[in-house]
């Protein structure tokens, strides 16, 4: 039985279980994938799990010892749920699904364009246009195709682009393509938080900081709610105000996540105003917000915390000045997040 197969002991409390969960995760190499099942419920299913929910994934994901990175999306029934779908185009007018996709030809002479099936073949092989009963020998100089459309076999309408509908296989109900319920399926990856997690044997679900030099360093999910705060401020306020984003590689750091982070966190924390916000935006990425602060005062800021930090440590430090809502969303998308602004 390999480390993924090990299941959270019986009787386990519900934190016991979520803790074991992510150890198993870590064991597996940090990542936990969907896999496709036709009988889950929407079609994947997590084998990893063992006694967990996919709800405890999402549980710790919300809470930033997972980071929930996107997979696949499906489309499931409206009325059960059910991912069984038969998805085709059908007739928009008997709302039949008998359809035939067939070439169109346009007849230069009298104009007419019509579906292939229509100009009849005569016995040298050329076609016979139904309007003017003239024959069509040469494709471009007398004729020409374009296009394709779907003829109807059961009431005989023509469409372009025939509405697509899907019957559900579990319920029979027929629904439009366009009023398809859409449920998006997820892969996580251990974080940082996840693995401090495991090393302390308990899950600390009501810190949203930890503290570096006495000012606090906010959790992902928080920080983001400062962000999409700005966000909002810049959209009503046109108040613009800058970010300092700070990247490292995991595998430059020799001694290990913890014994880097904390002293250049230190460093960092003590270039800083009190009113500047710090927080992890990734797993290897942190972001400082600098309410009230232009590109100058960003870059000459940034320059110092580098000059305070040295040349040495594998790390990236950018100044952005944040403008327009645009700008944050490149920011946010390290984290690979959506960015509201209204």
């Amino acid at each position: 039985m390999t480390a993924i197969d090990r299941q959270a002991p019986k009787g386990a409390t519900t934190d016991e279980g979520r803790l074991d969960l992510l150890r198993r995760i870590a064991a597996a190499g940090g990542t936990i994938r969907p896999n496709a099942e036709p009988e889950a419920q929407r079609g994947y299913e997590y084998f990893a799990l063992g006694d967990a929910d996919e709800k405890d994934l999402s549980y710790l994901a919300q809470r930033d010892y997972l980071e929930a990175r996107f997979f696949d999306r499906v489309s499931l029934c409206p009325k059960c749920t059910s991912h069984h779908l038969n998805v085709r185009e059908i007739c928009p007018g008997c709302r039949r699904a008998h359809l035939a996709n067939e070439g169109l030809l346009h007849h230069f002479r009298c104009g007419y364009v019509g579906i292939l099936s229509e100009f009849t073949t005569g016995k040298d092989g050329s076609r016979v246009c139904p309007k003017c009963n003239h024959k069509l020998h040469h494709l471009g100089t007398e004729y020409d195709r374009f296009g394709k459309t779907f003829v109807c076999r059961e009431c005989g309408v023509i469409s372009e682009n025939p509405p697509v509908e899907a019957v559900c296989l579990a319920c029979g109900a027929r629904t439009p393509a366009e009023d398809l319920v859409n449920a998006d399926v997820f892969s996580y990856v251990l974080t940082s938080l996840g693995s401090a997690a495991i090393r302390r044997g308990s899950l600390a679900d009501n810190a949203n900081e930890f503290f570096v030099d006495g000012a606090p360093v906010y959790r992902p999910a928080v920080i983001l709610e400062f962000l999409h705060h700005e966000a909002k401020r810049l959209g009503r306020f046109e108040t613009g105000f800058s970010v300092l984003l700070a990247e490292y590689s995991l595998e430059a750091v020799d001694d290990g996540e913890d014994s880097f982070l904390a002293p250049w966190l230190v460093r960092l924390r003590r270039c800083l105003r009190e009113v500047d916000l710090l927080g992890q935006l990734a797993d290897a990425a942190f972001v400082v917000i600098l309410p009230r602060t232009n590109e100058h005062g960003a870059e000459a800021l940034r320059q110092r915390i580098m000059a305070e930090l040295g040349p040495q440590l594998p790390l990236t430090l950018s100044a952005i000045e944040i403008t327009e809502p645009r700008h944050l969303a490149q920011v946010v998308a390290r984290r690979g997040g959506t960015l509201e602004t209204a």
